[in-house]
């Protein structure tokens, strides 16, 4: 060995410095092993503590759902929110900061506009107001859910998830307000309609009324909700604080507010779900067939927990929500329901004209009023704490102090604009209904457990063992009159009583139906109205794309099966795609890729496959003509253009060869729809062989179309998101059944999709043991598991795991006793 030293010219400092550096790495890997030795990423066996009554049994089946068994409804939540801290402890703390407004306590200084935002919103101090008036049963429930969140943190001792030491950070305190708190976040992520109103409300300073519908035209052709011309009031009320030409240079916002709007929930186009029920009369068993797939944003962990919960009463498997103590979508022994989000519009933005001479007041109907007032501290890391005052008015919290958009666009020394959103009403029960769903027998007693449900509204589609379907819409909206006002489109002036909400739309003129004579049920996120009130719920309804499929694919047979339910969600055609395919075929181009490319893809028919060329193409060509239509909003357009997709815009245009949007103003030729797309077809050949190479027959949508599932907050961090983020190709697009919505221009790979069917479930009620679910990760949020990942290429691949009561096979077990 000395030879070997001397030979290589080792000096014996170097041979001090080499052993130092070995045992150092020998110290890191022994670290390592004993951390991940010591971490409870995979609990099994016996634990005793104090805070439940009496023991209860987690079993863990082959698809890891844990079967909680308890002797009563408290130690049954108390063992679920023991499970959701083990398993989801980050993503539960990281639920908690959001929505207590204090990110930046363990992120610093980049995540205080979040932070104030939410303050700004009172999204806590909300949810501590409706628990105090929850019944006192639910209270309890609510308090034993808690109790099992903070058992089970405690529990992990000191090897906690990796996140904690990455952020120099550790689990704080649950409380049962902090649940509800969650609730209402996932209220905000389902409302977006408050930014539809400020995007209307910024084009308004460049475009007159009816080019604004054109931009952002209405759920079809026909006539608008309101009739008002916003436009010309706003510019007649004085309100944006610049001149036109000097307010477009400004419209940018910063790269730190861009970041803070990732994280702000809502706004996204799309956020909804599908779900259908077919009666006995069309299935091969006889029995319904209920399938439902929600459109939330993909993150990893998922957002979702599987859990069955049985105790006196009690008996509930399905998707839970860390952070909530109750099923949310899923099945008893008897039934099975499904949401999706109804989209009324339940977020009006007002006006509010300040005091010139008292900026302390405001102008009401009749009289000044105060505004109400309270301090608010944000403590930073690393940084000194940063401290405002959040302002209410009659109508609610006042968010153009807090959101930069809106306080970079009007002249804040004569208005504010406030917030008005039913889901922070004082008399919101929301996780008191789920609490009362979970122990429904019937759908009678579902429909009544969903009169308390306030926000978000859901469309509901039930099925039960004796062979009913139904549907209700549940959740308050407010009373809207057609074509009086504004009906919520937009900004209203504050002080005019005529744009105040006339209380909620009653439970009886809600939508609803049971055992329709054509036999099936289906919702998409689709215009619906109730016979007895022919209001709208909203002027915001989503793209009829997906329901028309689900339509068109369960009139195509007489008789249904699980096998055809799963063909349906796995479903890829795009009907917002096939509007378009006689101009993209038309196209006249003379790019030296041109021929090869319209060879590769004269057959596509608009099915968005992940091995299709066609369908990269068709994509690349729509985004670029989408830019060529609207581009000239400008920032405008970039900041809306991802999510909102301009699809419906871009329709109505194109069915106008002739329209003004088609042509360029920056040339001195016209150009028609049909030059504007052989333009957009050469920028898109132009940009995938950038992207992707000079062949097209590489240029397949797999490639492209990558589902990723993002890590808060790793996933802004490169080399961490390697690590947290996950991905995968993926089919679909905007519009299709298996929904992946593109990111367009918010992302450096446009195609990327990072909201699609955030779980899948079918449920055969002839027997609901062969019901099925997936989603797109795993379990466990633990990212050194294996069950962090473990669903992901089942997911991706149209592929399930059984949802069952009583599994053939337990993988292991966890006692909990009490001490």
């Amino acid at each position: 060995m000395k030879r070997f030293f001397e030979f290589k010219g080792f000096t014996p400092l170097l041979r001090v410095a080499l052993m130092i550096l070995g045992a150092t790495l020998a110290i890191a890997a022994f670290a390592i092993v004993f951390y991940l030795l010591s971490a409870q990423s995979n609990i099994s066996g016996k634990r005793s503590f104090r805070g439940i009554d009496d023991k209860v049994l987690i079993t863990f089946d082959e698809a890891d759902i844990p079967h909680i068994k308890a002797n009563n409804s408290a130690d049954a939540l108390f063992a679920l929110g023991y499970l959701h801290a083990t398993e989801r402890s980050w993503q539960m703390e990281m639920n908690r900061r959001i929505a207590s407004g204090r990110l930046s306590e363990i992120l610093g200084g980049e995540t205080v506009p979040i932070d104030r935002f939410l303050r700004t919103l009172g999204i806590k101090h909300a949810a501590e107001r409706q628990f105090d008036r929850y019944p006192v049963e639910a209270k309890r429930l609510l308090q034993a859910y808690a109790d099992g969140v903070n058992t089970g943190n405690a529990q992990l001792g000191w090897a906690l998830p990796i996140e904690y030491f990455l952020t120099a950070s550790k689990p704080g305190y649950w409380t049962p307000s902090d649940s509800l708190a969650w609730m209402l976040m996932m209220d905000l992520d389902l409302g977006g309609n408050w930014q539809r109103e400020v995007q209307r409300f910024e084009l308004s300073q460049y475009l007159s009324t009816k080019q604004i519908w054109e931009v952002m035209p209405p759920y079809d052709s026909g006539e608008q909700v309101t009739k008002m011309d916003f436009a010309k009031l706003y510019q007649d009320m004085g309100i944006y604080k610049q001149k036109q030409q000097e307010q477009q240079s400004k419209t940018s916002i910063s790269p730190t507010m861009k970041m803070a709007m990732e994280y702000f929930p809502g706004g996204k186009e799309g956020i909804g779900s599908n779900n259908w029920a077919i009666a006995g009369k069309h299935t091969d068993t006889g029995k319904p067939l209920l399938a439902n797939d929600p459109h939330l944003g993909l993150s990893a962990p998922s957002v979702w927990y599987f859990a069955h919960l049985e105790a006196p009463g009690l008996n509930v498997i399905g998707g839970t929500l860390p952070g909530i103590p109750a099923v949310i979508l899923g099945r008893t022994d008897k039934l099975a329901w499904s949401f999706t989000n109804t989209n009324p519009d339940v977020q009006d933005l007002y006006i509010e004209q300040i005091d010139a001479k008292n900026p302390v007041m405001y102008r009401g109907p009749d009289k000044q009023l105060p505004f109400k007032v309270r301090q608010e501290i944000i403590d930073v890391k690393d940084a000194e704490p940063v401290g405002f005052l959040v302002k209410e008015t009659r109508h609610g919290p006042v968010i153009s102090d807090s959101f930069s958009k809106l306080k970079d666009l009007i002249n804040t020394d004569k208005f504010a604009i406030a917030l008005r959103w039913t889901a922070l009403d004082d008399e919101n029960q929301s996780v008191a209904g789920l609490l009362e769903m979970n122990r429904a027998t019937s759908i009678d007693e579902f429909r009544k457990a969903l009169r308390q449900n306030y926000a978000p509204m859901q469309n509901v589609v039930l099925a039960d063992l004796d062979g009913n379907i139904a549907y209700q819409a549940a959740g308050m909206a407010p009373k809207r009159i057609l074509y009086q006002g504004l009906y919520g489109v937009a900004p209203a002036p504050g002080w005019d009583k005529q744009y105040d909400w006339a209380g909620y739309v009653p439970f009886e003129q809600l939508p609803a139906s049971t055992n329709p004579e054509q036999g099936w049920i289906a919702t998409a996120n689709q215009e619906i109205i109730a016979s007895n009130n022919p209001n709208p719920l909203t002027a915001d309804w989503d793209f009829p794309a997906r329901y028309d499929r689900i339509v068109q694919l369960i009139k195509a047979k007489d008789i249904h099966n699980m096998e055809s339910m799963k063909t349906m969600q796995a479903d890829t055609l795009s009907l917002g795609n096939t509007p378009m395919l006689g101009l993209f075929k038309s196209i006249q181009s003379k790019h030296p890729l041109a021929a090869q490319v319209q060879l590769l893809t004269k057959d596509f028919d608009g099915d968005m496959k992940k091995d299709s060329v066609g369908a990269l193409v068709f994509s690349a060509w729509a985004d670029q003509l989408t830019r060529q239509l609207f581009g000239r909003l400008g920032d405008l357009f970039t900041q809306y253009y991802g999510p909102r997709s301009f699809r419906q815009a871009l329709l109505l245009q194109l069915q106008n060869p002739a329209s003004s949007w088609c042509d360029n103003p920056k040339t001195d030729q016209k150009e028609s729809c049909a030059d504007a797309a052989n333009i957009a077809f050469d920028k898109a050949l132009d940009q995938l062989s950038k992207q992707f190479g000079n062949d097209p027959k590489n240029w397949v949508w797999g490639k492209a179309h990558i589902a990723v599932s993002e890590h808060r907050p790793f996933s802004q961090v490169p080399f961490l998101a390697k690590i947290f983020d996950l991905e995968a190709p993926f089919p679909g697009d905007n519009y299709t059944i298996n929904v992946g919505r593109l990111e367009l221009i918010k992302s450096a790979n446009p195609y990327e999709t990072k909201q699609a069917p955030s779980l899948r479930a079918i449920y055969d009620l002839s027997n609901l043991e062969k019901s099925l679910f997936i989603y797109q990760t795993g379990q466990s949020g633990w990212v050194q598991s294996q069950r962090y990942r473990n669903m992901q290429a089942l997911w991706a691949n149209g592929q399930y795991l059984p949802l069952q009561m009583k599994p053939e096979k337990i993988d292991r077990q966890l006692e909990l006793n009490h001490r």
